[in-house]
């Protein structure tokens, strides 16, 4: 039976450093569209020049891709990372005078296009590492807010694709009103059973939102068994560690004479380096665990609510959720500053030794990979309850 769908065009606009990114949101949309298409009969058209502009002749280059796509999307993506791009005749790159132009269809009719710009925060090889682009990023920053824009960072590719999926949910979820307030779309009178019997017979098809967040705790309770044996370590560390230096402290105090007991100094020194050498071990071993489970925990959960974009504050279990990751957050800001607090006594230890030297050393990065997790899986867990109340508050 022949469906009616409403397209919803989406231009990616980017310098060339972010292709990682451009594929991730290829696959993203792809992802959404197999839900989309049956249950709110919308569907996401990716526009990108790679596929979308054909070979021709302008005033310059960027103008001929601009005659070609005639501002005719309905979402604007801007991705930046280490640079802007190159100059055109108007503008400082090619996806500056796209994101001005989207601006300008935005300032004409602000529901004509919905603007989206991200910047990735992942560290820049110094042979990328350009200080003029990077000042104009700053200024491009800058710019936005004057502008009144919000920009989103984000870390890496894999965290890209939970926030694009998550925002791009909120986009359907707003077409989908704006379909319901003109027109009676089918999905109104489409019931449940109609629904499922139309979804993609396969795997992850067939899953829906409280099946994703079973796997959502799934995964999450392996990340808190990772995170609670780092939390073990660091008390056990932080006891031997207290013993080790108060006896290092009473061994280097000088004597009457002003003298000590180099062979036992060293051999606490030797055995302080060794129980943090084992401590570093530990948290590398557990950080990893933790973030493929952060991972896929987030995923999973981001999947479950850009399907289920007709959820309602009644919905079973989903205070239960919102509570869950509130709680989550004030545990991972109480085992942040334990951490963080730590790590200060780790950095203070004087440099004694080329061996404790070496093992402070170990640890400091060690902890700042577990602070970096923690600090990823509250901003997820921070995202995750913005997306339910944003999608909540659409529902009023």
């Amino acid at each position: 039976m022949a469906r009616n769908e409403t397209i919803i065009s989406v231009f990616v606009a980017s310098p060339g450093d972010v292709i990682d990114e451009r594929k991730a949101l290829e696959s993203i949309i792809s992802e959404l569209n197999r839900t989309w298409s049956r249950t709110l009969n919308l569907r996401l058209e990716l526009i990108k020049w790679e596929t979308d502009i054909h070979p021709s002749f302008g005033a310059y280059p960027q103008d001929v891709i601009n005659k070609q796509l005639n501002d005719e999307y309905d979402v604007f993506i801007a991705l930046f990372w280490s640079k802007v791009g190159s100059p055109t005749e108007i503008a400082e790159s090619g996806t500056i005078e796209e994101f001005d132009r989207a601006y300008q269809k935005y300032q004409n009719d602000p529901k004509s296009v919905d603007i989206m710009v991200y910047f990735k925060d992942q560290a820049i090889p110094p042979s990328k590492m350009d200080f003029v682009q990077l000042q104009k990023l700053q200024s491009l920053k800058e710019k936005l807010g004057d502008k009144g824009g919000l920009y989103w960072p984000f870390d890496n590719t894999e965290d890209f694709e939970t926030l694009i999926r998550g925002h791009l949910s909120r986009v359907a979820q707003s077409w989908a009103q704006k379909l319901i307030s003109t027109e009676k779309v089918i999905i109104e009178s489409v019931n449940d059973n109609q629904i499922f019997d139309n979804v993609i017979d396969a795997s992850d098809d067939d899953y829906g939102l409280f099946d994703y967040i079973d796997i959502y705790e799934d995964r999450m309770s392996d990340m808190t068994s990772a995170l609670e044996l780092i939390s073990d370590a660091t008390v056990k560390i932080g006891t031997q560690f207290t013993r080790r230096t108060a006896d290092i402290a009473e061994l280097t105090s000088a004597s009457a004479d002003g003298s000590y007991d180099q062979k036992k100094t060293r051999k606490f020194i030797k055995l302080t380096s060794e129980d943090l050498t084992r401590y570093s071990e530990i948290l590398n071993s557990q950080v990893s665990i933790a973030t493929s489970s952060r991972t896929e925990a987030f995923d999973a959960l981001s999947k479950g609510i850009s399907i289920s974009i007709e959820l309602s504050a009644e919905e079973e279990g989903l205070e239960e959720l919102k509570q869950s990751l509130s709680d989550m957050q004030l545990s991972a800001n109480i085992a942040r500053d334990g951490l963080s607090s730590f790590r200060e006594s780790v950095a203070d230890l004087p440099r004694l030794t080329i061996q404790i030297n070496k093992a402070k050393r170990v640890v400091i990065r060690s902890l700042d990979s577990v602070l970096d997790e923690i600090r990823k899986t509250i901003q997820s867990a921070g995202y995750v309850l913005e997306t339910i109340k944003k999608i909540e508050d659409e529902k009023i």
